[in-house]
């Protein structure tokens, strides 16, 4: 598997709009679909993961502060069954090429599937962050995982 920065806004919002991962990503503060743009800045870092010449999806890392980066992942539907691989494979590369010594994110409570995929990925529960998903105009806690670069 290959990981590379990109700007290709096209590619970038075409696999975050992909039904199966828009679900997952948007909340009710997301706009409508035909609006949606990913964000363009320099603490947003969007990280293509392929597969020889295919696409497996993006991961989107944020940067909280100068060593703490929050990621998003938005896997394709082909890349499932490569999904674990591809999730440490990513966190190798942003430990290896971005200045990232802590990785964190959060997944609301009723998404058990992300907590159990990122446990299995290697981070572990530090927190919940109590009522602070709004999803169908519902409240949702928040668990809090993080991994920390090996020294």
């Amino acid at each position: 598997m290959s990981f590379e920065r990109s700007q290709d806004w096209e590619l970038i919002r075409g696999i975050m709009l992909n039904p199966k991962i828009w679900a997952h990503i948007s909340d009710d503060s997301t706009p409508p679909l035909d609006q949606f743009e990913p964000v363009q800045a320099e603490h947003i870092w969007y990280v293509i993961v392929r597969d020889g010449e295919e696409v497996l999806g993006l991961f989107m890392l944020v940067r909280h502060n100068a060593v703490t980066w929050e990621v998003h992942i938005c896997l394709l539907p082909s890349a499932w069954g490569r999904t674990l691989q591809a999730a440490r494979g990513m966190a190798a590369w942003a430990f290896a090429n971005m200045p990232c010594l802590r990785i964190i994110t959060h997944v609301p409570a009723y998404n058990r599937l992300a907590l159990r995929f990122a446990e299995r990925a290697g981070m572990t529960q530090y927190g919940i962050n109590y009522r602070s998903y709004l999803k169908n105009g519902r409240l949702w806690d928040q668990f809090c995982l993080g991994m920390s670069k090996e020294t």
